[in-house]
């Protein structure tokens, strides 16, 4: 009689997969309890990225002290981030208490605004109910903004924590990144230099082309006469790092606000302003920017946006896009590792 011979599994193959399993069980209970700290990861990986080519050039070509290098460099770049936050968080603070502690005073603001709008404008875009509840929605959003600013702060302590180490050892990293990532050479090559052009981007490529947006904003809020013209201008640059909207979303309302002052010729003279030298200076901007930064495609910016002011509050605004633009990145390298042919 002919004898069936049972096939099983080979051992070496059920050993990998039970190892498997175990990584992959570890890493998700360590990401469960640590998701809450995921923007200041990716700001440290930022940072890193951004901050490891001056380092090595103070520590290894000037040679400065390895300590005094990162100090040196982490100082400066908190200035850089940490100086647009604490404005956005004093100027809001204002309005919030304004908001929270006169809130009769900005309705009947309001109310007077639509009065003037419908009888001598003819314009009655809202009821006085309905703005009335817009008021109270706007002030919910500028605390929800002003804790999200709060909360930016600590990320950016695990941002900075997390900095400190990886550059002081940075050659450690390299290695790790070389020995333990299973991808062809030729390919690491290419994830370092896409990451690089990624981050930067990104991290600084939006908020450059929002500030200089809102420096173009600030001169017509100038010209035009409308007070308080500095504190719209800080609200202008994280406006203007929005999708879609952008900085829209603040000079609409301040034309709003000249015609229902009766300033007719000022309120006219700030829209055409906005609308042509502020709308055509974001295209003229993120096209002379386009040619040292990767070309970000605008859907994977709005819904970068999106994922990531859910996923991580204000501070989304930067790193919901890094997201996305690393999730195409990584099918682009997926596709050049394992369905194109490719010879080291």
């Amino acid at each position: 009689m002919e004898k069936h011979h049972k096939s099983f599994i080979p051992n070496n193959i059920l050993l990998q997969v039970l190892f498997l399993l175990v990584i992959l069980f570890l890493l998700f209970l360590i990401a469960k309890n640590l998701v809450a700290f995921l923007p200041g990861l990716l700001g440290a990986i930022c940072l890193f990225v951004l901050l490891l080519a001056p380092y090595r050039w103070l520590y290894e070509k000037k040679k400065w002290n390895k300590t005094l290098s990162i100090i040196s460099l982490m100082f400066i770049s908190s200035i850089a981030i940490i100086g647009p936050l604490y404005l956005l968080v004093q100027t809001l603070s204002k309005k919030v208490m304004v908001l929270l502690n006169d809130k009769d005073k900005i309705e009947n603001s309001i109310n007077k605004a639509i009065e003037v709008l419908r009888n001598k404008y003819q314009i009655d875009v809202f009821s006085e109910s309905s703005l009335n509840k817009v008021a109270d929605v706007g002030g919910k959003a500028l605390e929800s903004v002003l804790n999200a600013s709060f909360n930016s702060f600590v990320q950016i302590g695990v941002a900075y924590l997390l900095l400190y180490f990886m550059l002081s050892e940075y050659n450690r990293i390299e290695k790790w990144f070389y020995h333990f990532i299973p991808l062809r050479k030729n390919n690491l090559e290419k994830m370092k230099v896409d990451m690089k052009k990624l981050v930067i981007s990104n991290a600084v490529g939006v908020p450059l082309t929002a500030f200089l947006q809102a420096i173009i904003a600030y001169i017509g809020y100038l010209i035009f006469g409308v007070d308080d013209s500095f504190m719209f201008f800080v609200l202008t640059i994280f406006a203007a790092m929005l999708p879609v909207v952008g900085a829209a979303l603040i000079y609409i309302p301040l034309v709003i606000m000249l015609l229902a002052q009766g300033e007719t010729g000022n309120a006219i003279g700030l829209l055409i302003y906005s609308f042509v030298v502020v709308g055509l200076s974001d295209n003229l901007i993120r096209f002379a920017l386009q040619k040292k930064m990767a070309d970000i495609h605008p859907l994977i910016t709005i819904f970068g946006v999106i994922v990531g002011l859910n996923l991580f509050g204000f501070i989304g605004i930067i790193f919901g896009p890094i997201l996305f633009s690393l999730l195409i990145w990584l099918l682009t390298i997926y596709r050049n590792e394992f369905v194109i042919p490719n010879e080291d």
